[in-house]
Order: C-alpha cells, then structure tokens, then sequence
C-alpha cells in the first residue's frame, strides 16, 4: 500500500508509529497511491490542494485532508465546514471525521462514485 503524506509537519511520521508491512510512505502523489494524508493550513493550502487531487489522486484512492483546529494553537481563515464544501464542490465526499490530536482534525472523502 502507498501512503502520500502532503505537507506534514515536523514530527508527524513518529506520530504514526509503525506502519503496517508493505506500507510505503511517499511524499508525493502517484498512479499507485491507496490513501493520501494532506495537511492544510490555511484556504490558499486548501485551494492548492483540491488543485493537486484534481490532478493527481487515483479514483481509487481515499484522502484524509487534515486541518487544524480552531481551539488549537493555530491561528486560521477557514474551519471544517470550508473543506467539505470545497471538496464536495470537487467531486469529493467525506465519510469519516477524525481527531488527531489537540491541534489537527480530519476530514476522509474519496471520489463520488457515479
């Protein structure tokens, strides 16, 4: 399984623990990419992101976009309710919400299916 991980901050991977055997961890997106991890930090991050799985994120895929909270240390120009319309607006839906930790929360959408 490929894993992209977009845009993670310092110290992410650790957060992950041990991936699963035959998990390849990317930094990129590709053909063969199962589930793409893209952390966004602001609506221009969200605007080039929805840009870059337009282009890039295999139908088959899923993606958690990750956001930080608005009761968390960042300071930011959106909230969740933006990622999903922008991502609906795409072709996108969510189907599972997460929290990861005090400053990160998560939203999972993969492509409509038509």
């Amino acid at each position: 399984m490929e894993v992209a991980l977009i845009a993670a901050p310092d110290g992410f991977e650790e957060l992950l623990g041990d991936l699963p055997e035959k998990t390849a961890l990317l930094t990129r997106l590709r053909p063969t990419t199962s589930l793409a991890l893209c952390f966004i930090r602001s609506l221009a991050d969200l605007a080039s992101t929805l840009d870059l799985l337009a282009l890039r994120l295999p139908k088959q895929a899923s993606v958690w976009i990750i956001h930080p909270k608005r009761s968390g240390k960042h300071h930011v120009d959106f909230n969740q309710n933006h990622v999903r319309d922008e991502s609906l607006a795409l072709g996108l839906v969510d189907y599972k919400v997460c929290s990861i930790n005090e400053d990160w929360s998560a939203l999972k959408f993969a492509w409509r299916k038509r």
